[in-house]
């Protein structure tokens, strides 16, 4: 973490946590400035928790207990880094409102997930792209609705690269695909709440086979995150209105570019020039306009 941005981690974690936790949690957000000057008895009959809820809930937000919540808290406050923006679109909205409603929660979860992102993670990350293909391992995706877009997006970078990859949009091929890993073979899944019972089904296989797994992920999703061998966190608030996982596939794209560009600065010199026969062969079967 290159911040604290203990909030926009606990926006993140919502949909993860138990009916306990996200009491606690709604609490915590609704009266952040208030529990700085709180023990541990005080916030837990507050917000209706035990304290030992209340201890292990700062466990899962990484830190060490409750003293070090609260100077972790008082810190992302006195940053004024948060910009935690519901997107409350009505029907009384004009196009270009909703447009900024949109925008603003966009560009909010773009810079958390910049927080919440590591140097360590995304370094293994495209190590482990590119020691796999470099040692002949095969790298397969996955993704389940709308992450399957992702998939796809990544795939075709990758061939951009020259580095092949498996993908079958179809959840049943991408099962028959997945079955086929082996030890060292890399599997890269998408999914951003990890609802569909497939994601997990396939990290099980990769596991069971001695795969590496990649998970591009919200964060909060341990359960997943536990299983796999570099879990890339994303900070986006998912709601109820399900209308902003569009912000989800924006923001686990950059990641995808940011991978892709990552890999081709190891190869530069041959990427330019692939890149340069590319263009003459489009220009030479007239793909392009003169």
């Amino acid at each position: 973490m290159q911040e604290n941005n203990l909030l926009s981690k606990l926006e993140s974690m919502m949909p993860f946590l138990s009916n306990a936790e996200q009491s606690l949690g709604h609490f915590i957000l609704e009266h952040s400035d208030d529990i700085l000057t709180m023990s541990t008895k005080e916030l837990s009959q507050k917000s209706g928790v035990s304290e030992a809820t209340l201890i292990r809930f700062t466990k899962k937000l990484g830190l060490n207990g409750y003293t070090e919540f609260k100077l972790t808290l008082s810190a992302d406050l006195a940053s004024n880094e948060r910009q935690a923006i519901p997107v409350n679109v009505t029907e009384k909205d004009h196009s270009l409102e909703i447009y900024e409603k949109l925008a603003a929660f966009t560009i909010t979860s773009i810079e958390a997930t910049g927080k919440t992102l590591t140097s360590e993670s995304m370094d293994a990350a495209v190590e482990l792209i590119y020691h796999t293909y470099q040692s002949g391992h095969r790298i397969y995706l996955s993704g389940v609705g709308a992450s399957s877009v992702l998939a796809q997006q990544l795939r075709i970078k990758l061939m951009r690269l020259d580095i092949p990859s498996i993908f079958f949009e179809d959840t049943h091929l991408q099962l028959e695909s997945n079955i086929n890993m082996k030890k060292d073979d890399l599997l890269i899944c998408f999914t951003t709440l990890a609802k569909s019972v497939q994601n997990h089904q396939f990290i099980q296989l990769a596991n069971e086979r001695n795969a590496k797994v990649i998970l591009i992920t919200q964060f909060g999703n341990q359960k997943l995150a536990d299983k796999a061998t570099v879990t890339l966190y994303t900070s986006c608030v998912e709601n109820n209105f399900r209308l902003t996982n569009q912000t989800s596939i924006i923001v686990q794209s950059i990641i995808i570019d940011t991978l892709f560009l990552a890999l081709a600065l190891k190869d530069l010199p041959k990427i330019v020039g692939d890149v340069e026969e590319a263009k003459e062969i489009f220009d030479q079967l007239g793909y392009y306009h003169h």
